[in-house]
């Protein structure tokens, strides 16, 4: 963790380290039953998921609200939580089994300003939420579904982060019209192999305008 982290400019402190490991303590426990993850595999866990989730990290503030569309086991929300305590994070999970997952996360690590919404991206509510500056996504499936939620909850000048493997790009390619539909600017494309391995990944962003 401590030198994966550190190829993304992250200091990981030993609090955040034992953070890091409770969670992973958890997905096990819960993994098999609720069919979290079929990443069972220390290292493959802290590499694919963990390490996978902090390379956003870079790319947002560090106390400005964020809302995880389609969480599932938490990624990359708990983990940027994890680096990042002082920043609002929600977690957007419409699966009851799984939301209960991350509000147990939640208690154990004695998270605080970390929230859980059970709710479709398509019907979640905007009532009750801070300003919204930063959404990002991990494996949702619904691309459109994700910058349609984004339009309805970032304010002016926010950002919507879309986690993709190596098509990203061409991802990109087929968003483009929808994008400025939807009152987005494209913003940054990063491209990155993961630490310890040679899995490529692409990390598009769109700015509301």
């Amino acid at each position: 963790m401590i030198d994966g982290a550190r190829s993304f400019d992250l200091a990981l402190s030993t609090q955040q380290v034992a953070g890091f490991a409770s969670y992973r303590s958890l997905l096990s426990v819960w993994g098999a039953r609720l069919n979290l993850t079929a990443i069972r595999e220390d290292p493959l866990v802290i590499r694919l998921h963990f390490l996978d989730s902090l390379a956003v990290v870079p790319l947002l503030s560090h106390t400005d609200a964020i809302v995880d569309i389609g969480s599932g086991a938490g990624f990359p929300g708990i983990p940027i939580k994890l680096v990042s305590p002082e920043k609002p994070v929600y977690l957007v999970e419409p699966r009851r089994k799984r939301a209960n997952f991350l509000r147990h996360v939640i208690r154990e690590l004695d998270l605080t300003n970390a929230h859980v919404i059970e709710s479709r991206a398509e019907d979640l509510p905007t009532e009750g939420l801070p300003p919204i500056m930063e959404t990002v996504t991990r494996g949702f499936s619904d691309i459109p579904g994700f910058v349609k939620a984004s339009g309805r909850l970032l304010g002016p000048n926010g950002t919507g982060v879309l986690m993709q493997g190596p098509k990203g790009p061409s991802v990109l390619d087929d968003l483009r019209g929808f994008l400025s539909r939807h009152g987005f600017d494209e913003g940054r494309t990063v491209r990155f192999s993961l630490p310890f391995g040679s899995e490529q990944r692409t990390v598009l962003t769109f700015k509301k305008v």
